[in-house]
């Protein structure tokens, strides 16, 4: 491990304290108000059938979605590209990670950098 030339007042916390917790989820909370706020009606009442919100961390926002059945997986996939834009609009390095039932098993993760890959397929 290398050592480094900060010095400890430049360094990042060795631990997270209770008020960075705090912050952090208020950013999360505060991200998915408007998130959801910018998104049109169709895909907010899409969002609606399933648990969802944003998280942060390691300065990368992820739109987390679980979604209720993998009938409404797949409707939340078909809407993937507008769900990237959305997050895009926060940062490039945002990402989207689907979980097509509750207990989490199956999961589709995508950055938002690689959704011309996907606009190119259409």
């Amino acid at each position: 491990m290398a050592m480094s030339n900060l010095t400890p007042d430049d360094l990042p916390p060795q631990r997270l304290e209770l008020d960075d917790y705090i912050l952090r989820r208020h950013l999360d909370l505060t991200l998915s108000d408007r998130f959801l706020r910018r998104c049109d009606q169709a895909i907010g009442k899409l969002l609606n059938t399933c648990n969802w919100e944003i998280t942060t961390s390691a300065n990368v926002a992820t739109l987390v979605i679980v979604c209720p059945d993998r009938k409404t997986n797949w409707r939340v996939l078909n809407r993937v590209l507008a769900l990237g834009h959305g997050m895009a609009q926060f940062s490039q390095d945002a990402k989207l990670r689907i979980y097509a039932t509750p207990e989490k098993m199956d999961c589709f993760e995508i950055r938002v950098d690689e959704l011309p890959i996907y606009e190119e397929s259409d």
